[in-house]
């Protein structure tokens, strides 16, 4: 039974919900079956569910004292249950939507022919829309229900000489517009991630459509911030799209609900991550300030939580640079930031890059011999970063032995692509060989070597110890 639909459902319920629930199963308009009620009160009366409070025999016996097990009976009851629980969902979904609730009054009057009362709540739910700062695809498709909930008020009984047929269609084609460019822009993520092609039908004509200036006159604003998404998705290389990009995410910062914003949001600062990874340092500040401010104005925080990868970003950026004071500040203001179960470890591994970065590598190589981090990728970036101090500090007789282990370790880790075990591979191999490159035409040639070999994510930091780069 604690596998079973209705656990799962049930378990989801916060206090909250589950107080109104109580109300709800003991009214015979949602329950009229004695047994249910009888099953959630053992639910309710349990402080936790498990396979053994939610065992059937266990639960049969608590329906139906000294009768003998029937599995059929008891299957019967549940069935019941879940359909008043799923019913119950339906309800909390529908009373969470308070313009959804509106615009059904508003058909419901309709419907009755209510025209004094459709007209009054009409006015109710343009109230709604006047305050809605966000102007999404949401937004138009309730203007475009009332337009036609409007519409349909206008046309009962008699052809009128007039009607709102044009607004109905103007905000149908807008929800449609803003839908398509939305996921047009997340299909473009999901082709780059999973290597998948999408066909998105009408792009091309809505394209076009904006290009023409079609909604430029009635400043769309929510249609530009998209177009000029998919635009940098799509064109990279045009640094313009990334600045029409930028200028309307600081312009409208509520033109979106957060979640929706946020995406866009993310997409730009991805963008500027791309173009440095390419040699484009002008994106290392810009990168930057984007992570800055979207803490600042709390874009990024989701469910009041900055993601430990955004964490590790803002300092690897500031570092690069050389923002040291900015970073030794930010290190520690930002533990809040992140989620109890990331601080800890976030916070102790980016205190160490910041120490390696002020070359206080005493104090960098303390701190991160003293943890083991749950991440695979941060263990390594720590073991990476002893590597680096290892050679600087010229402690050669620990680096034969590190190196060994360090090969091993990523070895041995089956959960590491065939890319990334490469890779490393090649950083612990050519470190060997800088070790015992004496001459200068060992260097040349290692050198020559490190630039060919491929891949190599530390390649400018072994050529910068070789001389070979500035």
């Amino acid at each position: 039974m604690y596998k079973s639909k209705l656990i799962r459902l049930y378990k989801t319920l916060d206090d909250a919900e589950i107080r109104q629930f109580k109300k709800w199963v003991k009214s015979p308009i949602h329950n009229k079956h004695k047994d249910v009620q009888l099953l959630f009160d053992y639910l309710f009366s349990r402080q936790g569910l498990s396979p053994v409070t939610t065992h059937r025999e266990r639960v049969f016996q608590f329906l139906y004292p000294n009768e003998k097990m029937n599995m059929v009976r008891l299957r019967h009851v549940m069935s019941f249950a879940t359909d008043v629980l799923e019913e119950f969902i339906r309800y909390i979904e529908h009373v969470s939507d308070e313009k959804n609730k509106e615009m059904l009054l508003l058909r419901g009057f309709r419907k009755r022919n209510l025209k004094k009362d459709a007209e009054k709540q009409e006015q109710q739910v343009l109230k709604i829309l006047e305050k809605e700062k966000a102007k999404n695809e949401d937004y138009y498709r309730l203007k475009y229900q009332l337009e036609l909930e409007l519409f349909r008020l206008k046309t009962v009984g008699n052809q009128p000489t007039s009607v709102n047929l044009q607004e109905v269609l103007d905000n149908s084609s807008l929800v449609f517009v803003l839908s398509i460019l939305r996921y047009a822009c997340k299909s473009i993520t999901h082709q780059n991630l999973f290597k998948t092609k999408y066909d998105i039908p009408f792009l091309a004509p809505i394209l076009t459509a904006i290009e023409n200036g079609s909604y430029a006159t009635i400043n769309i604003n929510s249609i530009q911030l998209y177009y000029a998404c998919y635009m940098a998705l799509t064109e990279p290389d045009v640094d313009e799209h990334y600045e029409e990009l930028k200028s309307y995410l600081i312009r409208y910062p509520n033109i979106l609900p957060p979640d929706e914003f946020r995406d866009v949001y993310e997409v730009a600062i991805n963008y500027c991550i791309k173009r440095l990874n390419k040699g484009h340092s002008y994106y290392i500040e810009e990168a930057f300030q984007l992570y800055m401010n979207g803490i600042g104005n709390k874009v990024l925080l989701k469910n009041g939580y900055l993601s430990h990868f955004a964490y590790k970003n803002i300092v690897a950026l500031g570092l690069h640079l050389e923002k040291f004071e900015e970073i030794k500040e930010f290190i520690p203001k930002g533990e809040h930031l992140l989620h109890p179960e990331h601080r800890e470890s976030y916070v102790h591994y980016n205190t160490a890059t910041l120490y390696f970065a002020t070359e206080e590598y005493d104090k960098a190589v303390r701190l991160l011999i003293s943890m083991e981090y749950d991440d695979l990728f941060m263990t390594i970036g720590a073991k990476l970063l002893l590597l680096k101090i290892y050679v600087i500090e010229g402690s050669f007789d620990l680096l034969e032995s590190f190196l060994h282990s360090f090969a091993q370790f990523v070895r041995r880790k089956s959960t590491l692509s065939s890319s990334h075990k490469q890779s490393f591979l090649n950083t612990i191999r050519l470190t060997q060989k800088m070790v015992h490159a004496f001459t200068k035409k060992q260097k040349e040639a290692l050198i020559d070597e490190i630039n060919a070999t491929n891949p190599l994510p530390e390649k400018r930091w072994l050529l910068e110890q070789l001389g070979g780069t500035n």
